[in-house]
């Protein structure tokens, strides 16, 4: 519902809408963590490039806001 709304008042009419996707480590210990276990995280400086926590994948919409110079990514779904 969310991204019909927003690709119906944002983008222009026979434009193709830009998907971004993203996932986002988000770090938790502990026993009583639930769905807490060990993901892939690209953005560690270290070698090891893993992490332990919840994983969370966002879609977003990209559009061009007229108060922004550059093109903006609304998140639509987690």
């Amino acid at each position: 519902m969310v991204a019909r709304l927003v690709v119906a008042l944002l983008m222009p009419a026979g434009q193709p809408v830009a998907v971004a996707i993203d996932d986002t480590l988000f770090r938790r210990r502990g026993k009583k963590v639930w769905a807490a276990s060990w993901f892939h995280d690209g953005s560690v400086q270290d070698r090891h490039k893993t992490g332990r926590g919840n994983n969370w994948v966002i879609a977003a919409i990209v559009a061009d806001l007229p108060f922004c110079s550059r093109p903006v990514a609304l998140p639509v779904l987690t």
